[in-house]
This record gives structure tokens, sequence and C-alpha cells, in this order.
């Protein structure tokens, strides 16, 4: 069996990291954010209208100055919204108002300075679809495709863009009513879902289709594994129609033993109109050809470029990439793990289902953030995505070339890196799960710990500059947020005293303000106006604990 450890990790990535830094001038100084303001309505102002806030998916709110590392320990509930489920997506807040899904198969629209409910409809009605179980047939432990969502709202004009966990159905909501617009069902697979949230610009809604396929291989006894191919696809705002879907696998025919899996999952894809792309990050194979397999298990000490030798080059496993707007060709791709062919029953070690050799299932859990830095004086913008296998990548835009790479904790099947990112553009801030609870060194403190934690990163050279270990010893899975100097982070830590959302200094990382929100938080925070909107709650595959509240923060003005 062919296995990858975390010491052949530091040193793969090690070779790459030197090589880049010597490919590459030193990068001296860095430049702001560089969001993109190419659409009148996307300019940056007090709104969060996507889930990574901008079209360059930075997570960053940089028109935030209320709230500052001065004034943020200060923080307090402006309201309580209770949902009938838990949280895991970053609300939009758009025009006074906050758009929210729940894992009870509800999404709210809630007037964001009272957190009175202004309507509510449910994903079952939107869909109309027999064939998708209702949000209460899911259980923590449930790979069933259900009528719920977890996307990130997308808002444009008068819709509100989501999709299902049930069926990969998009939905364009009106924002005012309630009401369904148009559903459009991207993938036709039966354990096809969207966890992907949207981006949208011009008349374009671009998101990732993905599946619970690898789960279903476990569960199922009678599961033939494996024949679901992740995708991309852009569809009219206007109309729901698809203009493009671009697979990330080769076609199987739809029959088990050739490639699948590949999935587009993580958070927002980031948006490009300087060159006219979108990037995109992937998944793991749930399976490729026995000839593949076989490669693979006669290779000695192999390297990830070793391994791409024996795979389809048109297998885009645990890539970045590059795709035209307007037609969704591939503009560049790199593969960055080489072989990653793994599913549940791997984990669990059931040979039923499980590829072997297997892999270490190290997804991109999140999309590329674009931003720009400085090298000798000049701009350059880089787009970079972190990994479950703990590893931090940069690219050029351009050329999809690495420029640096950066292990900023253990990797493992739930992270390593999961759901996302944020950047200012001097920083960049990422969260490590640590799922299996090595011992590693923070940096540059030298201090051990077992427990997840909180990063930044330089941005123009990916050189760590701080590093916190989670106070409570627990996960932490959840997506970063920046604003005027401060990171929001959540936590998976559960139980009586223990906080599980947090605001960091962004300069020293030092832990400013605590809060415990009554359940664990993979949820991500939208700040907007001098209010932190943060979502709790979290009992998915065993992992924390269930919560059902939504939060309004402020401080005393």
């Amino acid at each position: 069996m062919v296995t990858k450890s975390y010491s052949f990790c530091l040193r793969a990535v090690g070779i790459v990291t030197i090589a880049s830094i010597l490919l590459v001038p030193t990068i001296a100084s860095r430049a702001n954010d560089g969001q993109w303001k190419w659409d009148g309505e996307w300019k940056l102002g007090g709104e969060w209208k996507l889930g990574g806030q901008n079209l360059n998916n930075t997570r960053n709110q940089a028109t935030e100055r209320y709230l500052k590392p001065e004034n943020v320990a200060s923080l307090s509930p402006k309201w309580v919204f209770t949902t009938g489920g838990e949280i895991s997506a970053t609300p939009a807040v758009v025009d006074g108002a906050v758009y929210l899904p729940d894992w009870a198969g509800n999404l709210f629209k809630i007037d964001a300075q009272t957190g009175a409910q202004i309507w509510s409809n449910t994903i079952a009605n939107y869909i109309n679809d027999p064939s998708i179980p209702p949000a209460s047939s899911g259980t923590p432990y449930s790979t069933i495709p259900i009528a719920m969502s977890r996307t990130s709202p997308a808002v444009k004009g008068n819709k509100v863009i989501i999709g299902s966990q049930g069926g990969a159905y998009l939905m364009a909501i009106n924002k005012d009513t309630g009401k369904l617009i148009w559903k459009t069902k991207l993938d036709s697979h039966p354990t096809a879902i969207i966890t992907q949230s949207p981006a949208i610009y011009g008349n374009r809604v671009y998101v990732g289709v993905a599946s619970l396929e690898e789960g279903e291989a476990f569960v199922n006894p009678n599961y033939e594994c494996c024949t679901f191919r992740g995708s991309m696809a852009s569809v009219d705002l206007t109309t729901g129609k698809i203009l493009w879907k671009t697979y990330t696998v080769p076609d199987n025919g739809g029959l088990p033993g050739g490639y699948s899996g590949a999935s587009v999952w993580g958070s927002t894809p980031a948006i490009d109109p300087k060159r006219n792309s979108v990037y995109i990050a992937t998944g793991n194979n749930n399976d490729v050809p026995q000839t593949a397999k076989d490669c693979i298990a006669n290779l000695s000490s192999p390297t990830p470029s070793d391994e791409s030798q024996c795979l389809d080059p048109n297998n885009h496993v645990d890539a970045i990439m590059a795709l035209d707007l307007d037609t969704g060709a591939i503009k560049w791709s790199n593969k960055l793990e080489g072989y990653d062919t793994w599913t549940v029953s791997c984990q669990f070690g059931i040979a039923r289902n499980c590829p072997d050799p297997q892999g270490e299932d190290y997804d991109f859990a999140q999309a590329p953030m674009l931003f720009t830095v400085k090298n000798a004086g000049q701009r350059r913008d880089l787009i970079g995505a972190g990994q479950k296998s703990g590893v931090f990548w940069a690219l050029d835009p351009d050329s999809g070339q690495i420029v640096w790479s950066q292990i900023v904790g253990p990797g493992g099947t739930s992270g390593g890196i999961q759901w996302g990112s944020a950047t200012d553009g001097q920083q960049i801030y990422v969260a490590i799960v640590n799922t299996q609870s090595q011992e590693y060194k923070l940096q540059p403190s030298g201090e051990t710990t077992t427990a997840g934690s909180w990063s930044a990163l330089d941005a123009a050279t990916g050189k760590i500059i701080w590093q916190t270990a989670d106070p409570a010893g627990a996960k932490d899975e959840g997506p970063m947020t920046v604003a005027n100097g401060v990171v929001y982070a959540g936590s998976m830590a559960s139980g009586q005293g223990a906080n599980n959302m947090y605001a960091l200094e962004a300069k020293t990382g030092k832990i400013l303000w605590g809060f415990n929100s009554g359940g664990s938080v993979v949820a991500g925070a939208a700040v907007v106006n001098g209010t932190v909107y943060w979502g709790s709650g979290y009992s998915r595959y065993g992992k924390g604990t269930f919560n059902n509240k939504l939060y309004a923060f402020t401080v005393s003005k």
C-alpha cells in the first residue's frame, strides 16, 4: 500500500518552497487587498453579498472602520435569532437584511438591525422533488442527500442564490418575497449535491458540484463504487439556464471502474475579470481505473509528479484550476497531490469500496483566493488556497506555477485546512483542524500543541508570522474572516465555559475576545457596519455539538 507520511509532505513541500524562493525574486512589501470593483453592484460597501465577501473570495471586509483591535473585547450580542437547525453558512447581509439557511432545511430573511424574521421558506418547497427526503430525514451521521442548503447565499438585484444538499439544485429566490424564481438541477447523479457557495459576476452564477458518493460507498453494502464526476458550472442569473459545465475527471460512461470524484465543494470560487478566469480547487478521486492503481502500487517512494504519470492527464484530482469565465475551457490545472483515491470505507478500515492503494483524502476544501502583493516595487497578483494536507499554496494566476508553499500544520481527513482562509493582502489567515490530534510546534514561539490553531502567513512569501493554539484544545474547521485589523475565527469547542467564537489581533494573533455560543462553530462571520453576524451549531458526523442560534454582535457606540 502506498501512503504519504506527514514527514514526507514536509520534505516535498520544503523542496518546492526553496525552489520557488530561488526562482522568484524576494517580495519586500505588500499591497492592499486589491479587490475588483468591475461591476457597479459589487463595489465594496457595508454589505456582505456572497460567501467570500467579494469576487476575490478574500473574506475581508475592507470597509469596516468601527470594530477594531482596541474595542472588540467589548463585543456583546445585539440580538439572537433562533433557527430550526444548525448553522454552517456565512450569512449574506444586504440592504439591511440577513439571509441564511440552516440544517433543518429553512431559508430565512432577518432584519439586520432588530433580528426580527421578515420571511422564511423551506428548501423542500423550492425544489419540490419527491425523491429528495426532507431535512428531518437526516441525522448527524447521514450521507443521504436531503432537502436543505449549507451554502452561503449570494445576493444580486432581487435574487438570492443558494444550492441544495439534495438533488444538486441551484435556486434563485426573490429576496423581497421569499418565493422561488427558478431552479436548475446541475447534476443527475443520485448522490450529487451543491456544497460550494455560489459567486455572481455580471449576469452569471458560478458554482461547483460535489457529491456524497464517498460516504454512500461506505454505508451502502450494495453500492457499486464509483461513478460521480465533479464539475464546475456557469448559469444564467436571469433564467437559470446552464451556460457551460466543465467536468474535473474523464468520462466514465456512468459505469464503475473509471475515473470518479474530484468534487468542487469548498467555500466560494474566485472571479478574475482581468484575466476572464474563475479559479476553483478540487477534491480526491473516489476511484480510478485498475491500471492506474496497479501503476501506483509499483512505484517506490513516489513524488506527486511520479504518481501523476500513472493517471489520465484529464483527471484533475486535488488540483487548483483556472477556467475561462465565458466558456468553461480549462486554461491550466496544477495537480498538487498526485494520487489521492479514497472513500469513507478507508477511514474505518473496511476493504469494501476502499481503493487499493488508498490515498490520504487531501482535498482542497476551500476555493482559491485572489490577492495582490508587491514584487520589487511591482504589483503582482497571486492565487492561494489551503489543502487538507495542512499545506497552503500560492500560485501564479496566469500560468498556475507555484510561487510559494507553506506547511501550516498537520493534515488529516478533515484537515489540515478546511472551509476557508482570509487575506487582507498583507497576511493570509488560516485555520488548522488537526484531525488526528498530532503534536506540532507553533511558530515563532516553539510551543507545542495537539489542538487546532490559527495562523497568519506573509502573503508575499508564505512565512508564518504567528500561530495561536485553540485555548480549549479543540479542532478549528470553520472559515476565517478579517476586518480592520481583527481576525474572527470559530472553534469546535463545546461544553460549559468553552468559548467557540473568537476575535484575534491580526498583527500578533493575540486573542482579544471569546464567546460561548452554546454549540460548536464551523460557520464564518460576516462583518458589516460595526456588527458581526455569526451562526452556531455543528454536530455533523459526530464532530461537535448542536446549537441553532444566529448572533449579531456589536459594541456600544
